[in-house]
């Protein structure tokens, strides 16, 4: 698929580190998601979750597709390839599963703030991407009523259940405002048409929508609110939990990188 054709330079560079954000969250959280098969709380979820991280890996293909006429790198050399400096998915993404609480949470989060930046792309003046955003939103409409059912399930399944739920929220939330990080180029998207604003101005309605939610929840929001990506995994800065997930991923592209996905 060919896109940015009438860009300017500036604006295909733009354009690709954009979709390289996009499809990094993407990958790595579904590889997140995927550890649960087999291990989540019920089997009707080891099979929930598992099509929900196939979903997001599929996804994260996309978007490397779209990065291979910008760039000339396969999906491949994108997804398994680029040292881990390389990355540009938010930290929160790459952190190891606790329990149930902190995934759902995680992963509700993270809809939320996907379903903004996909109705963002409705808006583009790129026909790819309006195409692209309305396949993901049919698909992530599922993983975030999902995502709604169980945390109002762990949320009202009794003082332990909630208690954790709470939990879950205080640690995401000190990280996951890193999703909407502000960064050079946006104002490049915006000024050739690309996005109608800066994704980092989503973060406001973000934190609308996720407090709204944990109200209807009987959870809360603490005072401070979290303090965005300590690390700042937008800028390349990892720890080493996407080390250790890269290089688990990546064993088999390693052995043959002739294999197909």
């Amino acid at each position: 698929m060919l896109i940015g054709r009438d860009l300017s330079g500036e604006g295909r560079a733009a354009l690709g580190e954009y979709l390289l954000l996009l499809g990094d969250d993407e990958l790595v959280l579904g590889h997140r998601d995927s550890e649960w098969c087999a291990f989540a709380p019920l089997i009707e979820e080891d099979i929930a979750f598992a099509s929900i991280a196939q979903d997001e890996i599929s996804h994260a293909a996309l978007f490397y597709e779209l990065i291979e006429s910008l760039r000339g790198l396969g999906r491949d050399q994108l997804a398994f390839g680029r040292p881990v400096s390389e990355m540009r998915n938010a930290t929160i993404l790459e952190r190891e599963n606790r329990d149930w609480a902190f995934t759902v949470v995680r992963h509700y989060f993270y809809d939320v703030a996907d379903d903004l930046r996909t109705e963002q792309l409705l808006h583009s003046q790129e026909p790819i991407l309006r195409s692209v955003a309305e396949r993901l939103r049919r698909e992530e409409r599922y993983h975030l009523e999902h995502g709604q059912m169980w945390l109002r399930r762990l949320s009202q399944g009794g003082p332990e259940a909630h208690r954790r739920t709470q939990a879950a929220v205080d640690e995401v939330l000190q990280e996951c405002r890193g999703i909407f990080h502000p960064l050079a180029w946006e104002q490049t998207l915006v000024a050739e048409g690309v996005l109608p604003q800066r994704p980092s101005l989503l973060c406001a309605r973000f934190q609308e929508r996720i407090a709204g939610a944990l109200s209807d929840c009987g959870l809360k929001v603490q005072a401070d609110g979290g303090q965005g990506d300590a690390l700042c995994g937008r800028m390349g800065h990892h720890g080493p939990e996407l080390t250790d997930l890269l290089e688990t991923m990546g064993e088999v592209w390693r052995t043959d990188p002739l294999a197909a996905w």
